[in-house]
């Protein structure tokens, strides 16, 4: 059921990077003037963000609010967690970086564009670790058999080590 809601938002939200990021693009280059009512990409956050957050609620509800991001990114392969923070700094950064020229943030409609694309991808990462998660991320538990979360070495109801992960070896 949960992979039923998580496939659309996911493409949903990746259409959204990909409109934002188009529109900044044409606005940037001037082929093409940035129309004034992308009110859609604003309303599309609501569709994708409300989702994700009750979703991501099942990816981190073992975890300790510390590790939240760690926890919901957890199926996402290493290159994709590090894109999601290169496009959230690339995205304050144009947004705040003409603060630094006697300009007023977010001085253009370009970068008014470009601010959706953080909850975007957000809400892909979020959705397309939601449905990886069970081949990245077994269950782990401790010596005495506690449920622990897989950044923990230490159970924290019992304080006993985390069990060592079983390792699935081939007999040839």
């Amino acid at each position: 059921m949960i992979k039923v809601i998580a496939y659309p938002v996911m493409v949903l939200s990746g259409i959204g990077v990909f409109l934002c990021l188009s529109l900044y693009i044409i606005g940037v280059t001037g082929t093409y003037p940035v129309p004034l009512k992308q009110s859609f990409l604003f309303f599309g956050i609501f569709v994708v963000m409300f989702p994700t957050a009750i979703l991501m609620n099942r990816l981190t509800r073992d975890f300790k609010q510390k590790d939240l991001w760690k926890a919901a990114l957890r199926g996402c392969p290493t290159w994709m967690r590090a894109a999601l923070w290169f496009v959230i700094g690339c995205a304050f950064a144009v947004f705040f970086l003409p603060a630094l020229f006697k300009k007023s943030p977010g001085d253009s409609l370009q970068t008014f564009v470009l601010f959706p694309i953080v909850f975007y991808a957000i809400s892909f990462c979020v959705m397309y670790s939601l449905i990886n998660v069970e081949e990245s991320d077994p269950s782990r538990r401790c010596l005495n058999g506690h449920p622990i979360s897989p950044s923990a070495k230490f159970c924290e109801e019992c304080g006993a080590p985390g069990a060592p992960d079983r390792k699935i070896s081939s007999s040839t």
